[in-house]
């Protein structure tokens, strides 16, 4: 790879910018432009200007009622009673590990049987297919 030059770029990139002794250019003032604007205090809000941030408040107090009752909702689904944890599916019930273990080897028993029985229907396929070519003569090394 090639070294790199001070002050080349690479394609796709803006040149660097010429500036006079690092300065930036001032930007154009109140008085320099055309419109005289009067300065109004810091500390006041114009009608529109409240009415405004009144609309965005009552917007943002909308949206964390919102989402406060939404929480609630999942909360309240999640803390539910005994009786109606059948009805909503296989949860997590806090119970003793050895019975959640049972559980667990369950599946993995389930799992242990199929891989045997692919294992063995492999190996019957090749060792039909062994037999099969040593009868016929098919790939017999004289």
């Amino acid at each position: 790879m090639a070294k790199r030059q001070r002050g080349s770029t690479r394609p796709g990139q803006r040149p660097p910018t010429k500036s006079t002794s690092g300065r930036v250019p001032a930007r154009p003032t109140a008085a320099a432009s055309t419109a005289p604007v009067a300065p109004r205090p810091a500390t006041t809000l114009t009608d529109d200007e409240l009415s405004r941030a009144a609309a965005i408040e009552a917007r943002i107090v909308d949206e964390e009622r919102q989402a406060g009752a939404s929480l609630a909702r999942v909360r309240d689904r999640r803390r539910g009673t005994a009786d109606d944890a059948p009805a909503r599916g296989r949860g997590r019930v806090v119970t003793s590990l050895a019975v959640v273990a049972a559980d667990e080897y369950v599946y993995v028993m389930r799992d242990l049987r199929r891989i045997a029985v692919v294992f063995i229907g492999i190996f019957a396929i090749l060792f039909a297919s062994f037999f099969i070519s040593q009868a016929t003569g098919l790939l017999r090394v004289s």
